[in-house]
């Protein structure tokens, strides 16, 4: 039987820490990052930061390995060919586990009623142990 997740928080959470209220006209997406195989399970992430990487300008590529069947696959790049892998890191909980319901959320600009262009963005997870939130990654 697959455990159910209550991830209602997590974009909550998401809009939170880009500071959506702040930006009512503008457009707000989230999304659920997901294994290819399973679907929405937790992933183990690795996160590859590449040149030109700083900590409210993320570059790089996320990787999640499914927590069911293993399977490793890319869930998120903000990056171009033009860059070097510079360091990498496996993020861990404080409780100590390292499986997380992984979400991406983006600002898309609006004026005038157009859409315009991205702004901003945050990749956050929900520990699936004690289902505490955090952030991963900004991107700007």
């Amino acid at each position: 039987m697959n455990p159910v997740y209550d991830l209602g928080d997590l974009e909550k959470y998401a809009l939170k820490r880009i500071a959506s209220h702040r930006y009512p006209g503008d457009i707000h997406t989230f999304k659920l990052l997901v294994c290819p195989v399973c679907g929405v399970v937790p992933l183990a992430l690795t996160i590859e930061h590449h040149s030109g990487s700083k900590k409210g300008n993320f570059r790089g590529v996320i990787y999640g390995k499914c927590s069911s069947c293993g399977e490793s696959t890319r869930i998120f790049s903000f990056t171009g060919s033009q860059r070097e892998k510079r360091r990498e890191e496996k993020p861990v909980c404080k409780c100590g586990h390292t499986y997380f319901l992984v979400g991406e959320c983006e600002r898309i600009e609006r004026e005038n009623g157009l859409v315009g262009f991205f702004d901003e963005g945050v990749v956050v997870g929900k520990c699936s142990d004690c289902n505490r939130n955090r952030s991963f990654v900004f991107t700007d």
